[in-house]
């Protein structure tokens, strides 16, 4: 009886054990570079010259071959989904990324769990990235070991080149 009730006990921490992990969240966000911005940038001014400047000259700098949109926080949990849509720099469209959680998708060695990562720009927002027609996806396996999370896209729009992305942080500092 003892063996049976210990056997139980480890099967109930087990079986919590993905709830407890998924009771967390991850840390995303969202970028935008222009490409030829940042070319002229890197030909302009050497990595020893921007070390040299203030922090608010370097951030200035920075700012002007793209932008980085605000941390969001996402809710890991199975067949959890969390969208967020941002205006895209300097122009009439919209920026929508998506995480989502499952474990029914891709199974590796490291387990069942997965996460997926996605990104589109759209003259609208869209309901979810992972359904937008021209969206960027990325699935990884999903488990405490999972650090850091990227998807980006190139997109054209105006005639200029941008690299479009989305980073989550897994582990928390």
């Amino acid at each position: 009886m003892k063996n049976l009730c210990v056997a139980f006990v480890a099967l109930l921490l087990v079986s919590t054990a993905p709830v407890l992990a998924q009771s967390q969240t991850d840390t995303c966000h969202v970028y935008v570079v222009d490409v030829e911005a940042a070319q002229r940038l890197r030909d302009k001014l050497s990595v020893e010259d921007l070390v040299k400047k203030s922090k608010q000259e370097q951030e200035a700098i920075l700012k002007s071959a793209g932008k980085t949109y605000e941390e969001f926080a996402t809710k890991v949990g199975e067949e959890e989904l969390t969208t967020r849509s941002y205006p895209f720099p300097k122009g009439k469209h919209v920026i929508t990324a998506s995480v989502f959680y499952t474990d029914e998708s891709m199974g590796s060695t490291g387990g069942q769990d997965s996460m997926l990562l996605a990104i589109s720009v759209a003259a609208s927002a869209t309901k979810d990235s992972l359904s937008a027609p021209d969206a960027a996806v990325a699935e990884i396996t999903y488990n405490d070991s999972t650090d850091t999370a990227r998807v980006k896209k190139n997109v054209i729009l105006d005639g200029r080149l941008y690299v479009v992305g989305l980073e989550c942080r897994c582990q928390k500092p």
